[in-house]
């Protein structure tokens, strides 16, 4: 049985809370809130975070607000098990030496992302055969999430499809005078996978073809990726995969190493887009 401990605050979704109750195979060991937050009747509140650390197997951040570094080393230095619900605001040099303290430890760690819940992207569905070759053109969702931060978010999980790092990142951005911003970027990776990728401001319907080597995919959308599935139940689905693999022992997909790669490739964006003085 494995334990949960909770991090939580005002952000937290209660009623993903109760769904918690019905993991298989686990069970609600306590539940941290910081701030003032009350935690709801029917979970036991610990006073601390060391406190919640100690009496649990696994630790969720359930919260929608960035944690610190120094919580995160605090986590894995006590070779517990981690879910992050946001991906944290990391420098690169932070997120290596996390990667490090990860693997020492021995540990699964699992940040949340809801393209990895897209059913053509989901890698805990689909086994998919290397090289592959993406070709995708979206738009932003542009309301609820930074262009950035949502950049991010994809790569990272186009990382996570791909399952290698990234040798190299062409980028073209382009933005007229009142007009929405244009990106495209060929990311070539070590297996010999590319991603073509387009994305815009404007919005429009998108695509993608997914060619593996003896099959190809395609579909098309009507809205921006980002919201085109029920979020709540992507969550859960995603702590059901975090428990699984822990345990099935699978430490081989760490969430840090993608992490990196995607951080690495929006820098290289990002100063790329300063050079042509485009706002990004």
């Amino acid at each position: 049985m494995i334990k949960l401990g909770i991090f939580g605050d005002e952000t937290t979704s209660p009623e993903l809370l109760e769904q918690l109750k019905t993991l298989r195979g686990t069970e609600v060991a306590g539940v941290y809130y910081s701030g003032n937050a009350t935690v709801p009747d029917g979970f036991a509140e610990l006073p601390s975070p060391i406190g919640l650390m100690d009496i649990s197997d696994a630790i969720l951040i359930q919260s929608d607000k960035t944690i610190s570094c120094e919580l995160i080393r605090l986590i894995l230095r006590k070779s517990k098990h981690m879910y992050l619900k946001t991906i944290p605001n990391l420098n690169i040099k932070e997120i290596k030496d996390l990667i490090d303290l990860e693997k020492e430890a021995g540990i699964v760690t699992f940040i949340y992302n809801p393209f990895n819940y897209i059913p053509y992207f989901d890698p805990f569905s689909n086994k998919f055969e290397k090289p592959l070759l993406i070709n995708l053109r979206t738009c932003f969702e542009g309301a609820s999430i930074k262009p950035s931060h949502e950049l991010l978010l994809l790569i990272t999980a186009l990382n996570r499809v791909v399952q290698s790092n990234f040798k190299k990142v062409e980028i073209f951005g382009m933005k007229d005078s009142g007009s929405p911003v244009i990106l495209n970027l060929r990311i070539e990776y070590e297996n010999g996978s590319v991603i073509n990728l387009t994305i815009t401001q404007e919005m429009i319907p998108g695509n993608c073809e997914i060619f593996e080597p003896a099959k190809r995919t395609k579909f098309e959308f009507q809205t921006p990726l980002y919201i085109l599935y029920p979020y709540l139940n992507q969550e859960y689905a995603a702590i059901g995969n975090f428990i699984r693999m822990i345990q099935d022992q699978d430490k081989k997909g760490s969430s840090f190493d993608n992490l990196l790669n995607g951080v690495q490739i929006v820098h290289e964006i990002r100063a790329h887009l300063r050079f042509k003085e485009i706002d990004f």
